[in-house]
């Protein structure tokens, strides 16, 4: 099983590759863990919002402490043409999570704050989703 350590080290292989690409980038880290996930970023919300995944809420502390444990967490909001999705690192949870991700038309950002991944308004609305590898 891979601890958050090892997800972070898939993170940084892959996110050359798929920086200007968020659900690209969170497939391929998934796909090494053994865990398929397939579509955009929409879609792949849709797929993690049930089991086998936990739902976290909006809960940040309970995000990073669930990847302190080695799940795979993501982060995720749905949107009318393109959604988002970020993988969020264990640490700290304030002010606010760090994450790897991709980004649809510009470059992602490796273990950084999640306020520069989704707008100060939307960042209430976003989602956290577990599942062990």
């Amino acid at each position: 099983m891979a601890g958050g350590q090892n997800i972070k080290t898939l993170c940084e292989n892959h996110w050359a590759r798929w920086k200007a690409d968020c659900s690209g980038f969170l497939k391929a880290v998934a796909a090494d863990l053994d865990i398929t996930l397939t579509g955009d970023a929409n879609s792949i919300i849709d797929t993690i919002g049930r089991a086998p995944w936990t739902q976290l809420g909006s809960d940040a502390d309970k995000a990073v402490a669930y990847a302190g444990l080695g799940y795979l967490v993501v982060a995720g909001l749905k949107a009318t043409h393109h959604g988002h999705v970020v993988i969020v690192m264990p640490g700290q949870s304030k002010p606010y999570p760090l994450a790897y991700w991709g980004r649809y038309g510009g470059v992602g950002r490796k273990n950084t704050a999640i306020n520069f991944s989704w707008s100060h308004a939307d960042l209430a609305n976003v989602q956290y989703y577990a599942i062990k590898p």
